[in-house]
């Protein structure tokens, strides 16, 4: 192992001691039980962690300023170091402990579900274990009180209370039925009741303390997003410059969809995608429409051998836990962690509130062989599992702390274009909703830009994202409710599809035409950027990140 290697591998164990939850997510038993502390210094603690390891590592990853490629050993720091740096930007630059109530309550989320969901440990240590967790909920909860103050943005607020119902359903049925589903019904009875209704409290106090002394705004601020740009995303843009990108894929993606609706048959766009949308799985067939539709695209994938996928990988599609539902209005994948000796992931499709039938049309069944593609063949269960199974601690981790997003998602989207032009996603209407999806991410990349620097407001971005995307206004409302708290996550779609695209030109130029070479060769690295990827595989030059 080298020096760097030694310092990640230092790095991850410090932060693992420190946060059990963190543990869990990665896949490892240590503190199965138990939660960590929100404490004002707990959170100095754990960024003091991270800033030491930006000494460390920064002189490592600024060496040698004219190779390209770089050594080794700058390659393995430079992967690692926005991470930390991403640790740092959330507590120290956005405060998100400060202005977030829904960051505790996915940290809960995030405490309690894998337990139910994953094979961690033995059941009954998984029962003890998420029995301790449940009773420990309430100090998590009263941490955040301490933590967060009045005049805080409005949607966070809402948010919060949107996500502390959902998880009372998690704390409360999903828990004891997950019990007696392994006949252990009645061991978390007392526990559950406990963590409901310390949720139940926390929701009322967002209710009646927070949100009548919120605020309207919810920009996260230029200074986040130039940060992010720069030091997640290695970008060199501007804001400005990037919502150019969007207005310009907006109109292009436009076009293009106008096209294909005459050729269609069809007097407009807007007729096309109505129609397309009438023919949908019913409810009852909507999760089995799903499954159906991935092992579709993974039986092209291993047929036309595009991409080699990790030794063991598994996926199950399932309905999205009711928990999370208000949350993932569509569709999302769930990873198992880099740790996980069993590499299962989780597609979750959410179905319509019962008796709304006419929310199936946001689940066409010309969207799902894309959104399989997408969520897992060869999109987000292929890269993450390749990600967790990388060859060095730092690529392994690279994605520590919710981020490496623009290659996360990036390769994703890129994957959906890809697998048309290898004739996987060829009917029209496919190709028709494939582009209406590419309208909706590139008014993300919009919204994002703008929203997080002040220029356009919440409600402008809901009206933006349901007149150029088509979205049903209420869908429209859940998606910029993500958006605005998560800076830099939903322009990641297509910006990062954007440059997987042209490091594929750059890698066919000098490596080779062959995609399946060029897919194995991106994913080897982990989630990190594309431009760090380019820099590493001695296609690009240094991000400005990493000057010396």
């Amino acid at each position: 192992m080298d020096g760097v290697s030694r310092v990640v591998a230092g790095l991850v164990e410090e932060f693992v001691a420190d946060d059990p939850v963190l543990a869990t997510v990665l896949g490892r038993r240590e503190g199965l039980d138990a939660l960590p502390s929100y404490s004002a210094a707990a959170m100095k603690h754990r960024v003091a962690i991270a800033r030491r390891g930006i000494d460390t590592l920064a002189p490592f990853a600024a060496t040698g300023v004219g190779d390209r490629p770089p050594t080794a050993e700058a390659a393995e720091a430079a992967v690692f170091l926005p991470a930390l740096r991403r640790l740092v930007r959330s507590f120290d630059l956005r405060r998100v402990h400060e202005t977030s109530p829904r960051y505790y309550l996915d940290r809960a989320y995030e405490a309690l579900m894998p337990l139910m969901v994953r094979d961690l440990a033995p059941e009954d240590e998984r029962v003890r274990a998420l029995g301790a967790r449940l009773r420990a909920l309430p100090g998590l909860l009263e941490e955040a009180r301490a933590n967060l103050a009045p005049g805080l943005p409005r949607i966070f607020v809402e948010n919060g209370i949107q996500m502390a119902e959902g998880l009372a359903e998690l704390a409360g049925t999903a828990a004891r039925e997950f019990a007696a589903g392994i006949q252990r019904a009645g061991a978390l009875d007392a526990p559950s009741v406990t963590a409901v209704e310390a949720l139940a409290a926390f929701r009322e106090y967002l209710r009646e303390r927070l949100l009548p002394a919120s605020v309207d705004g919810c920009a996260a601020g230029r200074a986040v997003v130039e940060d992010i740009l720069i030091y997640e995303h290695m970008l060199t843009e501007t804001p400005e410059e990037i919502a150019a990108v969007g207005r310009t894929l907006i109109a292009e993606s436009q076009a293009a969809m106008k096209e294909l609706a005459s050729a269609m048959g069809f007097a407009d766009t807007d007729a096309a995608v109505a129609a397309t949308r009438t023919v949908h799985p019913a409810a009852g067939d909507l999760v089995p429409a799903y499954r159906r539709a991935v092992a579709a695209a993974r039986d092209y994938l291993v047929e036309h051998d595009l991409v080699t996928l990790a030794e063991g990988e598994e996926l199950a599609v399932a309905a999205t836990p009711p928990c999370l539902r208000s949350v993932l209005p569509f569709a999302a994948y769930d990873p198992p962690g880099p740790f996980a000796a069993r590499q299962l992931g989780y597609y979750y499709v959410t179905p319509p509130p019962a008796g709304d039938a006419g929310a199936l049309a946001a689940h066409p069944s010309a969207s799902l062989p894309t959104t399989g593609v997408h969520e897992a063949y060869p999109g987000h269960h292929v890269q993450l599992t390749r990600a967790n199974r990388a060859a060095s601690p730092a690529r392994r981790l690279a994605g520590l702390f919710e981020g490496g997003n623009l290659l996360v998602e990036g390769w994703a989207f890129y994957c959906e274009e890809m697998m048309e032009r290898q004739g996987f996603l060829a009917s029209p209407e496919v190709r028709l909703m494939r582009l209406n999806d590419q309208v909706w991410r590139a008014c993300r990349v919009v919204i994002d830009a703008e929203v997080a620097t002040g220029r356009t407001s919440f409600a402008e971005a809901v009206s933006t994202l349901a007149r150029e995307a088509r979205m049903d206004p209420r869908l429209a409302e859940l998606e910029v409710r993500w958006y605005v708290e998560s800076p830099g996550t939903p322009m990641s779609y297509l910006l990062g599809k954007r440059e997987v695209m042209a490091l594929s030109r750059a890698f066919g130029r000098t490596r080779s035409a062959s995609l399946k070479t060029f897919h194995d060769a991106l994913l080897d690295w982990g989630c990190v950027s594309p431009r760090l990827i380019a820099w590493g595989l001695g296609l690009g030059e240094r991000p400005a990140a990493y000057a010396a």
